[in-house]
């Protein structure tokens, strides 16, 4: 049976907290690491590449196994992406609405798209709903394409070539997109509306690969390894202000990240395991969809307070108190019982079809191969 890997999960929470922070926008100019905590996006990328894979790669052989896994990743992404995007809107709205001026509503093809979850496909030349919610959808379709993959290969082989090729073509669409104008107007790999699904495409199938192939990457799980990743990412990811092109190698190094962290053991494995990055990691989708959703209302105190330091700390705090408690209430009154509502719809939909000694398909959530998948 596969164990829990706590550490991914913990990695996770950190990923998400480091959105938060770079959203919250005080700490930025002291920080590189928040000030380009943009990457997090693609540690999440990649994170979900290897969760996924690890979790459903050799489960996906037949159509049914398809539905299956679709119906389980819109239980897990759509719920919680439409309440986040109404609230968004509501939010928005509240002082036209307070102010009888009217609401504050998308088009009908901007909701048409929020409800598909393609708003993360250029169709727009603005964001629309949640503003973290792209990458949200770009997933979502990024799954299609992965299950398509394993469902066609007929060996690791092919399916490594699959893989590679995807993570490739989304690499290299990113920097041909990208870096002639990030090298003068940094940051690089910083495309969400537009191109982002090229970052997710090149950050989930290079997750997949370190999973596909973490039996021949064990020996970076060692204590010196896994203490060099350590410091190694957070520099990697503050030069990228100074190099802004080192950013399109941020798959690679967080895929040496999670590689270090395979085996769940070694000194940065404990400190990811800690109660605070495993309540991080559980609430993750929560608190990424959800923080959003109090940026706008204190903007004036984060972003634009003209009134001293303590001014702009006090929004600070309220801003962390506000994130947590709507990230508290997401998760306990939407997240998990949608969830686990369209998971057990899902697994009774496949068990009336399958035999009885038939094997069920790998939890991946709060996963037995890593962490939760957004």
């Amino acid at each position: 049976m596969k164990t829990i890997n706590r550490s991914l999960e913990g990695l996770r929470g950190v990923a998400a907290l480091l959105v938060m922070l770079l959203h919250m926008g005080l700490l930025s100019r002291f920080s590189g690491v928040i000030r380009n905590g943009y990457l997090a996006v693609d540690l999440f990328f990649v994170l979900s590449g290897f969760v996924i894979f690890s979790a459903y790669g050799d489960r996906l052989k037949t159509g049914r196994d398809i539905r299956r896994f679709v119906a389980r990743r819109i239980g897990r992404l759509w719920p919680l992406h439409i309440v986040t995007a109404i609230l968004f809107y509501l939010i928005g709205g509240l002082p036209l609405m307070l102010a009888l001026k009217g609401m504050y509503v998308p088009t009908a093809g901007e909701a048409l798209s929020i409800a598909t979850l393609t708003q993360g496909f250029n169709l727009f030349d603005h964001s629309i709903g949640n503003p973290g919610a792209w990458s949200t959808s770009d997933e979502f379709y990024v799954y299609l394409l992965f299950a398509g993959i394993c469902l066609i290969a007929r060996s690791r082989t092919q399916m490594a070539f699959a893989f590679a090729s995807a993570a490739v073509f989304g690499l290299a669409t990113a920097i041909y997109v990208d870096a002639a104008s990030c090298t003068h107007n940094p940051p690089c790999m910083d495309l969400y509306i537009s191109f982002g699904w090229a970052r997710c495409l090149a950050g989930f199938f290079v997750g997949a690969l370190v999973a596909l192939f973490r039996n021949h990457l064990q020996s970076l799980s060692a204590p010196c390894v896994q203490f060099a990743m350590a410091v190694a990412t957070p520099v990697f990811i503050a030069s990228t202000s100074a190099l802004p092109l080192a950013a399109f190698g941020a798959p690679f190094v967080f895929a040496l990240l999670i590689a270090s962290l395979i085996s769940d053991r070694g000194p940065l494995a404990a400190l990811l395991q800690t109660r605070p990055t495993q309540y991080l990691g559980k609430v993750s989708y929560s608190l990424y969809l959800g923080h959003s959703l109090c940026v706008l209302p204190l903007a004036g105190w984060l972003l634009y307070g003209k009134s001293g330091i303590a001014y702009q700390l006090t929004g600070g705090v309220a801003f962390l108190c506000a994130s947590f408690s709507v990230t508290h209430l997401l998760h306990r009154y939407v997240e998990i019982p949608f969830r686990d509502r369209v998971y057990a719809w899902a697994d009774s939909r496949a068990n009336h079809h399958m035999p009885p000694s038939a094997p069920s398909c790998a939890e991946d959530r709060s996963s037995r191969t890593g962490a939760s998948a957004r």
